[in-house]
């Protein structure tokens, strides 16, 4: 995918690139979605060009490698599907890899996607590799939560931060996405910035499901409980919880800025903050999703009529 966004740390990366003094770990750190992988590959592809210009020149034998998926110097590390972590035993095969001499140059280059996934045991053993780096040997590590790495790995990287995409650059990577238009205004709303998280709805049965759950849930307080549920037994098991979550809150946010007393702003407030960890809560403590949303949002329903009434009181 096109890299869009985060030009600065690029340019950065490839003037120290060429001046000789590039550092041999780099921490890309940011929300999740934001592109961070896409970035480290640019970089690496850029690492190892043969060119050596301001980003990678597409047509050398190791561009053209690297566009394949068979560049002989480039290695990838992440979290493999089903585990919890990034295991010891993948972290001491990265070390091993950048040890070795280049099979197409003097440059190897390894991406570590998700290092907070990091188990305590593969941390320890990548201190080792960050303290003593190898000749030639280039480490590009990406993180969304930047305080579950240990702060030995953080002081020995060259952290750089990505933030979050401008309105047009998320529309733009949506558009390589092929999200419809029909479905835009919601995706980049869900986005926030950030639209690797919003990417499943390049699928239409998915964002055309959102569409509707948000045209169900915008006046929560009036809403329908049974069109509620059917909704919540067809979908809610291909649709992401949190944008699930994200659509409704969405739907509540003028509710919340409107001024109440402080016992129903307190309450209001309560059961929107119980509703934003309503997916961490179903992951975490393998929870039925529907029911327990469900509860949410009569918890929430039932706050906003208090609120409601109590406004009504006042304005009589």
């Amino acid at each position: 995918m096109e890299l869009v966004g985060h030009a600065d740390i690029a340019a950065r990366f490839f003037n120290a690139l060429q001046q000789g003094r590039l550092h041999h770990a780099w921490l890309l750190y940011g929300a999740a979605g934001i592109g961070k992988h896409t970035l480290a590959r640019e970089l690496a592809a850029g690492f190892l060009c043969e060119q050596q210009l301001q980003r990678a020149c597409g047509n050398c034998h190791g561009c053209r490698m690297f566009m394949a998926g068979s560049h002989p110097d480039l290695f990838q590390v992440s979290r493999q599907e089903g585990k919890r972590d990034i295991s010891i035993a993948q972290i001491r095969e990265l070390l091993a890899f950048l040890t070795l001499s280049g099979a197409e140059g003097e440059r190897r280059v390894v991406i570590l996607d998700g290092g907070e996934y990091m188990n305590m045991q593969a941390a320890n053993a990548l201190l080792k590799g960050l303290e003593e780096p190898a000749a030639g040997s280039l480490l590009l590590m990406t993180c969304s939560d930047l305080m579950r790495l240990p702060a030995t790995i953080r002081s020995r990287c060259l952290l750089q931060h990505c933030a979050p995409l401008a309105e047009e650059d998320v529309r733009r990577v949506l558009g390589t996405l092929a999200v419809e238009e029909k479905y835009m205004t919601l995706a980049v709303a869900l986005a926030d910035g950030c639209p690797g998280t919003v990417a499943c709805l390049q699928e239409k049965d998915v964002a055309e499901a959102l569409l509707d759950w948000q045209r169900l849930t915008e006046d929560l307080a009036a809403a329908d409980v049974g069109a509620i549920q059917d909704w919540l037994q067809r979908h809610i098991a291909r649709v992401p919880h949190r944008l699930i979550a994200d659509v409704l809150l969405m739907g509540i946010r003028g509710s919340l800025q409107r001024r109440a007393g402080f016992a129903d702003t307190e309450r209001l407030l309560t059961a929107a903050w119980a509703l934003a960890g309503w997916p961490q809560a179903v992951a975490r403590q393998t929870l039925r999703p529907a029911p327990t949303l469900l509860a949410h949002i009569l918890r929430l329903r039932m706050a906003m009529r208090s609120r409601d009434a109590s406004l009504a009181v006042k304005a009589g």
